[in-house]
């Protein structure tokens, strides 16, 4: 699971600071402060292809967000003959990496004072990102089978995970 956020920690005028990482079941990539909009090569080459390369089984899931589905991204994909995840746009409910995004967020909101400038928050982000624990990333893995129960139980609406 592999995504970028934009996180804001404020109790005011709105610091915010666009940030990418992924997630698997027994780690986690670095986190990358994206300047401006997100830059693929930023990410892909640097951080991507070392992390899934050091996999023993790789499935790339992303959100179909515009930056994820451009060609330059599907090429890359193919090109390395890493396995994507067929994935619905605007599912974030069924993405564990937007969970996770939450729980680094809940970190954030247990810091006073809040962060003033978008320095400050990065450091916390960065800060909050490894402190969560691995085996909580791993029960949002596994709870994969309940969250599709729950779509499809739905009707393929909201599923409240």
């Amino acid at each position: 699971m592999l995504n970028s956020c934009v996180l804001h920690h404020h109790t005011g005028p709105a610091p915010g600071t666009m940030v990418w990482g992924g997630i698997g079941y027994h780690s986690r990539t670095p986190l990358i402060r994206i300047a401006g909009t997100l830059n693929i090569s930023e990410v892909m080459e640097p951080v991507v292809l070392p992390y899934l390369q050091g996999l023993a089984i790789t499935v790339f899931q992303q959100d179909n967000a515009q930056p994820h589905v451009a060609r330059l991204v599907q090429r890359f994909f193919v090109n390395h003959q890493f396995e994507l995840l067929p994935w619905l746009a605007r599912s974030p409910d069924l993405s564990p990496i937007e969970n996770m995004w939450s729980m680094v967020a809940q970190r954030l909101t247990q810091i006073t004072p809040s962060a003033a400038t978008p320095d400050q928050l990065w450091q916390r982000v960065e800060a909050a990102w490894p402190a969560v624990p691995q085996k909580h990333i791993q029960n949002l893995f596994e709870s994969m089978p309940r969250r599709l129960e729950a779509v499809i139980s739905n009707n393929g609406g909201y599923s409240g995970y």
